[in-house]
């Protein structure tokens, strides 16, 4: 009889003090063995001391850094004994890894206590997340609709959307006037843009040949489960960026000098001191961008088309507009909305995004304080797991 096999027969017998202290010993002499490691910390669990655990499920991360339900036992662990800190960072690092193990609660045929679990991350997660969006706009009267938003992911309490057809699944402004098109759109210097086609168009005519080489499928693989499968990680729809991210593509910068001033003069989206995301948008001929939600409503999506070569339209709800060359279309992506070039030429947008006009400065501002907080203590956390281990 081996020593796992001692391990279990003793467990079976329910000496269990000496069954855990054999197990303990086992998993000190192998450590590169994920099963029993994990075992071990669900076990410490349950009849080791509290330092006993927290070295367990400490030493399981290390040995199984992609075991997705180790980061879930082991921050709803640290969440019980009062390390919040720890427990949060934990729980957010598993859930980048798999993020179903906030959704596992969902699911009958999962293990009880593993519902139970993951229920606890889910809502821990939730408060932390709500509160620091609340604690990053602050308490001024001005900003109250700001403190008031909602990111549909991760909010703690049951909300509804008020417009139909209308889903951000990231960050949604209740108070914000909704609307499919936005044709009079008041946020930025309409006729300035358009007068500029001719100049604008060269400067991406010059890069034409250039497309494969400077672009990207604008949708990655994952996306072909999602409904996307003749465009996800596909020609059929690429992206050439200017900015992504928020950062600027100086491949392309020194190409663009027009295009580059006329962005300036917009008062484009942006979370730091460039915009979030501008690009152009080569769909194919007989493409169709299928239906789909965008990402908030706290700004506009702007489409200046460079390239109309015949019949194409983006449609917002009910709404549909034909894309013409030069003419700008403003329009709310929040809403359920899809695009199709029916002719057999590539159709060609430049596409930015604006604040939404309602919104002040301030309120753009305390917007952007609420997402780079949450982006720099996700990206923190990864750091701080390492650090743990």
């Amino acid at each position: 009889m081996n020593t796992l096999e001692r391990i279990d027969v003793l467990f079976k017998q329910q000496q269990n003090k000496e069954a855990f202290s054999l197990l303990l010993k086992y998993v000190e002499e192998h450590p590169k063995d994920q099963q029993q490691a994990y075992r071990l910390a669900i076990v410490s669990e349950q009849i080791g001391t509290i330092e006993q655990t927290q070295q367990a499920y400490l030493n399981c991360l290390k040995v199984c850094p992609n075991n997705a339900l180790a980061y879930l036992y082991a921050g709803t662990f640290f969440l019980a004994i009062n390390f919040e800190d720890k427990g949060l960072a934990i729980l957010v690092v598993g859930e980048q890894l798999d993020s179903k193990i906030t959704t596992l609660y969902r699911y009958e045929n999962v293990e009880m206590q593993t519902r139970e679990r993951s229920y606890k991350a889910d809502m821990a997660l939730r408060n932390f997340y709500t509160s620091q969006h609340q604690n990053q706009v602050g308490n001024a009267q001005s900003l109250q609709n700001v403190a008031q938003a909602i990111w549909p992911q991760t909010h703690n309490a049951n909300f509804q959307y008020h417009v139909e057809h209308q889903r951000p699944h990231l960050f949604y402004l209740p108070h914000l006037t909704a609307k499919p098109f936005w044709q009079e759109c008041s946020a930025f210097d309409v006729a300035g843009i358009e007068s500029n086609l001719a100049e604008l168009k060269n400067e991406f005519l010059a890069l034409v040949d250039h497309i494969d080489d400077y672009g990207e499928p604008y949708l990655g693989d994952e996306y072909k489960q999602l409904g996307f499968d003749k465009l996800a990680g596909s020609t059929n729809w690429t992206a050439l960026h200017i900015y992504k991210g928020g950062q600027l593509n100086e491949l392309l910068a020194d190409k663009l000098p027009v295009t580059l001033s006329t962005l300036r003069q917009l008062p484009l989206y942006k979370l730091n001191d460039n915009p979030f995301e501008v690009f152009y948008s080569v769909l194919k001929g007989g493409q169709h961008i299928t239906p789909h939600y965008g990402l908030s409503n706290h700004s506009l999506t702007v489409h200046f088309p460079l390239i109309v070569p015949g019949e194409g339209y983006i449609k917002v709800a009910d709404e549909q507009v034909q894309w013409q060359e030069g003419e700008i279309v403003a329009f709310d992506d929040s809403y359920i909305h899809e695009a199709v070039n029916h002719s057999e030429q590539m159709r060609v947008v430049l596409i930015f995004s604006v604040w939404h006009p309602e919104l002040t400065l301030d309120e753009q501002a305390a917007i952007r304080r609420s997402f780079s907080a949450r982006k720099e203590w996700q990206k923190n956390q990864k750091n701080y797991v390492d650090n743990l281990l």
